[in-house]
C-alpha cells in the first residue's frame, strides 16, 4: 500500500514540475514575442525617423543652399551660432512657461483673452522644432570649419533642406509667426487687470521672442554680411593642370531635373554630351567650362574660385 502511495506522489509531483515547467516556458514565449515586437517597433520608429529627416522632397531649391555656396565659412559659423541659441532659447522659454501654466492654469481663466491657451500652443510649437533643430545642428557641427569642407557642407545643406522635416520645419515656422502676431493682437486689446499674472508673462515671452529676432539679425550682419566683398572678385585664369584635373562626366537624361542648360552657351544639355563638373557642383558643357576657366578661375554661377576647394 505504501509503494502504491508513493509512486502516485511521485507521478503527482511529475506532474506538477512538468505544469511549472509548461508555464515557466510559456513566459519565456511571451517575454521573448514581447521583446521581439518592441524590437520591431523600435526598427520601424528608426526608420521612419531616418525617412522624415533625409527623404527628399521634390521642390525648388532653399535659399540657404545658395547662400551656403557663396559664403560656405561664415555661413558654417552663422549657422552653428544661431541653433545653438535658438535651442537653448527654446529649451528656456519651454521650462518657465510649463511652470507658470502648471500653476497659473486655473486663475488664468478669468482673462480677458484666451491667453493661457495661446502659451499653451506656443510652447508645444517650440517643442515641434526642438528635434529638427538638434539633428541639424548634429549635421553641422561635424563639418570643419575651413574652405576644405565647401563640397561636404553645400552637400549635406542641400540634401537636409529637401527632406521632409525642413518642410516640416518651414510649415511650423509660418504658423508660428501668425500665431505670435495673433498674441500680441489678443495683449493690446486685452484688460491688464483681469488676468495679471499672465498677461505678464504673455509680454515676456513676446519681448524675449523679439529680443532674438534682433539677436539673429545682428548675428547675421557679422557673420555673413562682413563676409561680403566690396567690389567685384580679382579675375585670375586658371591654370591648365587645375582646369585637366576636375571631373569630367557624360550627361543623363535622369540629370536634367537640376542640370538641364549650360550657364555658359545657355544650350541645353544633350544624352550623352560631355560636361565637366566644378568643385562647387555646377555643371557646363566642357568645352565651355574650359574656356571660362583659361579666362577666370572663378564658377560662372556661384562666382566660387576652384582653389577654394582644394585640401
Amino acid at each position: 500500500m505504501s509503494i502504491i502511495d508513493s509512486d502516485e506522489a511521485d507521478g503527482l509531483l511529475r506532474q506538477r514540475l512538468a505544469t511549472l515547467e509548461a508555464r515557466q516556458d510559456r513566459h519565456v514565449g511571451e517575454r521573448r514575442r514581447d521583446r521581439s515586437c518592441a524590437a520591431r517597433g523600435w526598427q520601424k520608429f528608426i526608420q521612419a525617423a531616418v525617412a522624415f529627416f533625409d527623404t527628399e522632397s521634390r521642390g525648388h531649391e532653399d535659399p540657404l543652399v545658395e547662400t551656403v555656396r557663396q559664403q560656405p565659412v561664415a555661413a558654417l559659423r552663422f549657422m552653428r551660432i544661431m541653433l545653438v541659441s535658438g535651442s537653448f532659447g527654446s529649451l528656456v522659454v519651454c521650462a518657465l512657461c510649463w511652470i507658470f501654466l502648471y500653476f497659473f492654469w486655473s486663475s488664468s481663466c478669468s482673462c480677458q483673452r484666451p491667453l493661457r491657451w495661446w502659451l499653451l500652443l506656443y510652447v508645444i510649437l517650440q517643442q515641434l522644432q526642438l528635434p529638427i533643430r538638434f539633428v541639424t545642428w548634429r549635421r553641422v557641427h561635424r563639418l570643419p570649419l575651413n574652405m576644405a569642407g565647401n563640397v561636404e557642407l553645400q552637400a549635406e545643406v542641400q540634401r537636409f533642406t529637401s527632406s521632409l522635416a525642413w518642410r516640416w520645419s518651414k510649415n511650423i515656422s509660418l504658423f508660428t509667426y501668425g500665431w505670435f502676431v495673433l498674441g500680441i493682437v489678443w495683449v493690446l486689446n486685452s484688460d491688464f487687470e483681469s488676468c495679471m499674472e499672465t498677461h505678464r508673462m504673455t509680454v515676456a515671452v513676446i519681448g524675449q521672442a523679439f529680443a532674438r529676432a534682433v539677436g539673429a539679425m545682428l548675428c547675421f550682419r557679422m557673420c555673413l554680411e562682413a563676409h561680403v566683398p566690396e567690389g567685384p572678385p580679382k579675375v585670375e585664369a586658371a591654370r591648365s593642370e587645375e582646369i585637366y584635373a576636375l571631373q569630367v562626366l557624360a550627361f543623363r537624361s535622369e540629370m536634367a531635373q537640376k542640370h538641364a542648360t549650360c550657364a555658359v552657351c545657355l544650350c541645353d544639355y544633350v544624352e550623352g554630351e560631355v560636361l565637366r563638373r566644378l568643385p562647387c557642383g555646377h555643371l557646363f558643357h566642357r568645352r565651355c567650362a574650359d574656356e571660362w576657366l583659361q579666362r577666370s578661375c572663378r564658377c560662372p554661377l556661384c562666382v566660387q574660385s576652384i582653389r577654394d576647394f582644394r585640401i
